[in-house]
């Protein structure tokens, strides 16, 4: 222990200060303090005294005792009744210490540090923080937490199992936390930097990939180059829009991927909504923004050209040394973007659970008793306590099914007939007696359990009644109390466990909500949260809210439109940013006058600007209307104005319907006429690429390693389904309003008002011509560079003299010009234009200031309409009884649980969820909290692996509150697997022993293979898929679909048969397997194909199992997770087979050498290299050990002929098959006999005998005789106009 205490502190970047570095060693004395197992560390005497420092580590406990249980006092309060007001801050409010720093560092104290035990056999030491720290940390990463270095204890401890990375606390699994600052310190930190680690990893390794592509640029074809990837890039990343959404302003970006790359994007989850994404202008060197997506759809939008698309981004924290801004209206340049998003983590997931623990006051953590301090002291509900007796009899519609059955549910229970097994009856009571109820079962079918703020557990194995013992006990609380309690919350980690669950409530209760948009359930359609609201009254001043926001938008758009198509300030702005002088002022403005009464002498010249156009100026004038009386005479000016105006009105018959009326005529700008030389047109079209600039392009990308991808990445490849059920939370409701967007930047287009004419100051000052109106005014500064130069020509050798102005630099040049030349139109054109992109730089930065203050305007508006319906939404939730949500959508609307204010939450698959994600759903007025679930299953996932691993973030609340010994209830009769399937979980399930139900003992045989359960076990090599840390197996994939096309063949349906796997790649090598085995008369392609985190609370009739891993180097990875194991080997009800390699995983884990030793000393011997196929018919046994043994067998019976006697009684003369005759066709001949004729039929025996076609001859009465079909003659004599001789005829 000592050496590795020495070799941390020599790694810890520790504070230098306290010590004397020229005094030699530094020496200490530590005291180990058995009462706080805490080491007082102090200096040696022979060392000065330090100067008193506050240490940043330091921390003083804050924790008050008697307020810690204010919740419970607000528990006490009627349903009807406000939540009680304290004196600390409010729930939404960050919390403040209330200790100031002056008083926690006011004592010279020595240095602390604990003696962290929660590693099992390692002890190390960690630094003592700020917990209240997390109070003012923010959600959104700062750039520097992503850009930071690596810290060397982070590469010294890598990869060394129980070491923890430095600075992370860790989940305390075993034993309690020393305070509730301590609690959610802890937890957000944990969560906080499950998020920041990989994106800290992308933009490392992006970067070593750019250097090494730097200096060969042939490395992104090395096979290196792929395992270290943890990123996504994006190219070519350009502004295109800024887009008016339901929430914030969003800035639409387009980007470009490779030719080559091909992506499927309703299956991929790259840039999935909420998705946290990184740009940088300078490949990450010292630039980053920081964005979330907001909008990528189905599949982007296509953008300009083949290579482009579009999605919508937030941007969540800019640059701002480098602000992203609005587009360079001049397109003078334009910022290329390149976009990062890391392969792991989803930010959507991290913000609203880190956004809720931060404002948790410690003070108010509910149920922090048994969360802090693990306290085993469960009671009752406080709600319960006023009615301990309870009927638990059936209901059904609201009456009684039978006689009352009241029980005390603080006594022992009487013995009724409740159709439930003793442990089942004790979850039961569990859920119903305390306040925290924790229940363990395994999912055959599916059981919840109930844990209440008092703490008492039940635990449910695979199959055990979970589901229907956790229903019932929520229909016995809603059986038993009013709507006083409020509704009961239940939630569930995805859509379609939250569906399940809610759909065996409305059987007995139907005053169900379900909040979230992602309903599959065509029962629970009319319980939506969006249906509901349109049956409620509409929402007040809801509608003056969206109102001001289109407001807002407008002025966005009315300054983006002023920005692109004003390029010259204007002479007020000048004036007020002090541009020019008075006299300087007053010469430009006198430019403009004389340049107006230029205009007004050429009355003509607009019909000579363009010959092209000269169809405008032919249009006849029309006749103007008379005059009213009364009117007064026009001057002349007067006249003049309206006849021009006439040329475009539509106030005159017989006008042209090409020509409308503008609005007004435009003042001139003096400062256009000032900069006219300079002023350029560009059309939609100008900022496109040319073809042969995006050909260069193309060539650089192939050239300098700017494309990561070659084909579609297999670790990007989701179901669609599971796709919609990652963003499914991410979305509000859906949402009817359109979503205005204004262009910026290159894909600006000039606002269309309608065809007009081109005016005279746009014809003469401009020079703009007819038909332009698309096009829109640039000041092209590249002119700035045509200053003066020397020139050789004019210098004379023999004088010193040197007009040194020409060697100037330009900003001294337009300094001495503003000083000594009054009148501006002297100023040379690189002159003018080096002012005025002095003052459009100053006028950009304001108006991208007013922009910004408009967007922070529109968010905050749009969080006031969010909290009205909010408010509304509770309403509707109060007036019903259940409200379901997944745990995602829990953290997100916090704010409504907050104010529905219930009283009871039942977790359904509690140990499948991370503690933070209970933590955040909580709520102060909760008082009975269920958590149902099996921490011998699943466990949570998470992004980075040495915090699941070294800091035992997996670990979740119901895992921890079992390992503490609080009260729990396991169910021990399973319901769903047959005997022999059981057996391979039974060294999971041993203490004590999982049992059967008598309804499993009569689950049916198999059809077509001999034993039930069977472990096909094979040597075959694994593949590893490229650029993925996945696994395939091209081995078990076509057993896999062989054996699954036999088990059709044998008559079982699609959907009886489930083939799951660990590993993603080996899910879609399984999937194309399966297509290649479709025929006319069956398609094994709609047999599902699943993951086994995504198969868990699923069961079906028979599972094939395919674990992938089979290698020289003894890896088995995801195998030796026992509770990965246990999903995968108990969701069979009748068949189970797995294809694997034995003695692998015999050799690498002591759980499967169990499980194996147990199969192999089964009666029914179920493991070997040969399954046994047994043909139903016949009896006959068929053996394979590769896919191609199928092939003997391709009916799914024996290699025989089938034998069997058919309805026709002919023998069936197919290969043997299993399936019945019904679509038999017998080709044997016909034996029927004919009526009429009693020949015997000549078809085959599957065919209509219709008419007879045995040859005959027949003899007529004149003695002459025909030949022919039987049929034919027959009908031939039957009518007598038919019987006249041929012969006799033509003789």
């Amino acid at each position: 222990m000592s050496q590795r205490r020495g070799r941390n502190r020599q790694q810890q970047k520790w504070d230098p200060s306290p010590w004397d570095p020229l005094s030699g060693p530094s020496v200490v004395n530590a005291t180990l303090n058995f009462n706080t197992n805490q080491f007082d560390i102090a200096p040696s005497q022979q060392q000065q005294a330090p100067s008193p420092k506050k240490s940043k580590f330091d921390f003083s406990s804050n924790f008050d005792d008697g307020h810690s249980m204010t919740w419970t006092m607000d528990m006490q309060q009627g349903w009807d009744s406000a939540p009680t007001t304290y004196q600390t801050e409010a729930w939404n409010q960050p919390f403040q210490s209330n200790n100031s720093g002056e008083m926690r560092y006011s004592k010279h104290e020595p240095a602390t540090f604990k003696l962290n035990a929660d590693i099992p056999d390692k002890v190390f030491f960690t630094q003592e923080v700020d917990f209240t720290s997390i109070q003012h940390k923010p959600i959104i990463p700062e750039p520097e937490d992503i850009l930071q270095e690596e810290d060397p204890m982070v590469s010294a401890t890598h990869g060394q199992k129980f070491q923890p990375l430095p600075n992370i606390p860790v989940n305390r699994v075993n034993g309690s936390y020393e305070s509730p600052e301590q609690y959610l310190y802890t937890h957000f930190e944990l969560m906080r930097n499950d998020l920041l680690i990989p994106l800290r990893n992308a933009v490392k390794y992006y970067k070593e990939s750019v250097t090494r592509l730097k200096n060969d640029p042939s490395y992104a074809d090395h096979p290196e180059a792929q395992p270290i990837r943890g990123f996504r890039a994006y190219e070519h990343v350009r502004l295109n829009a800024l887009v008016f959404s339901s929430r914030q302003v969003a800035y639409r970006i387009s980007f470009r991927l490779p030719y080559h790359v091909r992506i499927s994007w309703p299956q991929s989850k790259r840039l999935i909504e909420g998705t946290m994404v990184l740009l940088s202008k300078d490949n990450f060197e010292n630039d980053i923004k920081i964005a979330t997506v907001v909008e990528r759809g189905e599949q982007p939008t296509r953008g300009a050209n083949r290579f482009e698309y579009l999605i919508n981004i937030h941007l969540e924290r800019d640059n701002e040394n480098d602000p992203l801004s609005f587009g360079d209206p001049t397109l003078s340049s334009e910022d290329n973007y390149v976009m990062l998003e890391a392969t792991e983590g989803y930010f959507e997931a991290y913000r609203h659970i880190l956004s809720t623990i931060q404002q948790i006051p410690p003070s108010e953590l509910p149920f922090s008793p048994y969360l802090v301090d693990v306290s085993k002291d469960v009671q009752l509900p406080h709600y319960a306590a006023m009615k301990r007796n309870y009927d638990i009899a059936e209901y059904r519609e609201g009456r009684r099914s039978g006689p009352a059955k009241p029980v005390d549910i603080t006594q022992a229970w009487p013995v009724y007939n409740m159709n439930m097994d003793n442990t089942q009856m004790d979850a039961l009571k569990t859920m119903l007696s305390n306040n925290i109820a924790v229940v363990q079962g395994k999912q055959t079918l599916s059981v919840r359990f109930f844990q209440a703020i008092n703490p008492d557990m039940v635990f449910r194995p695979p199959g055990t009644g979970k589901t229907y013992v956790g229903t019932y006990a929520m229909r016995v609380l809603l059986n038993n109390f009013s709507t006083s309690i409020g509704p009961i919350v239940c939630i569930c980690q995805t859509n379609h466990a939250l569906d399940q669950f809610l759909e065996h409530i409305l059987d007995h209760e139907d005053k169900i909500v379900r909040i979230g948009s992602r309903s599959k359930s065509e029962l629970l359609k009319e319980h939506l949260l969006f249906e509901l609201r349109k049956q409620s009254e509409s929402v007040r001043g809801v509608g003056r809210l969206y109102r001001k926001r289109d407001d807002i938008s407008k002025r966005i758009s009315s300054i983006i439109t002023e920005m692109y198509e004003e390029p010259c300030v204007s002479m007020d702005y000048i004036k007020k940013i002090n541009g020019l002088n008075a006299l300087q002022r007053d010469y430009l403005q006198r430019l403009s006058e004389r340049e107006e009464k230029r205009a007004t002498k050429a009355p003509t010249a607009r019909a000579q600007v363009d010959d092209e156009d000269d169809w405008v100026t032919s249009t006849p004038q029309p006749t103007p209307p008379p005059e009213p009386r009364g009117s007064k005479k026009k001057g002349r000016g007067q006249q003049q104005q309206q006849q021009q105006r006439g040329r475009g009105g539509n106030d005159w018959a017989g006008g042209n319907p090409n020509i409308q009326d503008p609005a007004e005529e435009k003042k001139i700008n003096p400062v256009e006429i000032w900069l006219k030389d300079a002023i350029e047109f560009v059309g939609p079209m100008s900022s496109l690429y040319s073809y042969t600039h995006q050909l260069k392009e193309d060539l650089l990308d192939t050239q300098k390693g700017l494309v990561f991808e070659d084909d579609v990445d297999e670790s990007d490849l989701v179901d669609e389904e599971e796709l919609q059920e990652i963003t499914a939370n991410f979305a509000e409701e859906p949402d009817t309003r359109k979503r205005p967007f204004i262009n910026i930047g290159s894909a600006y287009q000039k606002k269309k008002g309608g065809p007009s004419v081109v005016s005279m100051y746009d014809s003469l000052v401009e020079g703009k011509r007819q038909g332009t109106e698309d096009e829109r005014k640039v000041i092209n500064y590249k002119k700035i560079k045509a200053t003066r130069t020397f020139d050789a020509s004019s210098f004379n050798f023999f004088e010193d003299t040197v007009d040194e102005s020409a060697l100037e630099p330009q900003h001294l040049v337009l300094e001495r010009w503003m000083k000594e030349e009054p009148d501006v139109t002297m100023w040379p054109l690189p002159v003018r234009l080096e002012a005025h992109k002095k003052w459009a730089d100053e006028r950009y930065k304001d108006q991208c200031s007013t922009i910004n203050h408009l967007i922070s305007e529109y968010e905050r508006v749009s969080v006031e309409i969010r909290r009205l319906n909010m408010m509304s939404d509770a309403q509707i939730c109060r007036k019903n009884r259940v409200i379901g949500m997944t745990s995602t959508a829990a953290a997100k609307y916090h704010d409504l649980l907050e104010e529905i204010r219930p009283r009871i939450m039942v977790v359904e698959e509690a140990a499948e969820m991370m503690e933070a994600h209970i933590v955040s759903a909580l709520t102060r007025s909760l008082q009975h909290l269920v958590l149902i679930g099996d921490h011998q299953q699943l466990r949570p996932q998470n992004s980075v692996h040495a915090l699941a691993e070294q800091h035992f973030l997996n670990v979740s609340l119901f895992e921890r509150l079992v390992r503490n010994e609080l009260p729990f209830t396991r169910l021990s009769h399973q319901r769903r697997m047959r005997p022999e399937i059981r057996m391979l979980i039974d060294p999971i399930y041993s203490d004590p022993p999982l049992r059967d139900h008598s309804e499993v003992l009569s689950r049916p045989a198999v059809r077509g293979i001999d034993p039930p359960v069977y472990f096909l076990s094979h040597n075959e090599a694994e593949s590893h898929v490229a650029d993925t840390a996945s696994k395939t197996n091209e081995h078990e994939a076509l057993m896999a679909a062989k054996l699954s096309t036999y088990l059709l063949l044998q008559g079982y349906a699609p959907e009886d048969i489930t083939i799951i796997t660990m590993y993603s790649g080996q899910k879609s090598l399984i999937r194309r397997a399966l297509r290649a085995e479709r025929r006319a008369d069956l398609d094994p392609f709609l047999i599902p194909v699943s993951s086994v985190d995504g198969y868990q609370g699923e069961e079906n009739k028979i599972i094939i199992l395919s674990l992938v891993r089979s290698n020289a180097a003894g890896q088995i990875g995801f195998l030796k997770v026992a509770n990965r194991v246990c999903v995968a080997l108990s969701r069979a009800r009748e068949g189970m087979y797995i294809l694997g390699n034995a003695g692998l995983l015999c050799e690498r884990s002591d759980l499967w050498n169990e499980i194996v030793s147990n199969m192999e000393e089964h009666t029914t011997n179920s493991i070997g290299t040969r399954l046994r196929l047994r043909c139903a018919r016949h009896g006959q046994v068929t053996e394979v050990q590769w896919p191609v043994d199928f092939a003997t067998i391709p009916e799914g019976g024996c290699t025989r002929v089938c034998g069997e006697m058919l309805e026709c009684g002919h023998q069936c003369a197919t290969t043997c098959h299993p399936y019945d005759h019904t679509d038999i066709l017998c080709r044997q001949p016909c034996r029927r006999l004919l009526s009429g004729c009693n020949h015997q039929c000549t078809r085959q025996c599957w065919e209509q005998c219709g008419t007879c076609l045995k040859n005959i001859t027949v003899r007529l009465p004149c003695g002459h005789e025909i030949k022919g079909e039987c049929g034919k003659l027959r009908r031939k004599m039957e009518n007598p106009a038919n019987r006249r001789c041929s012969i006799c005829l033509r003789s």
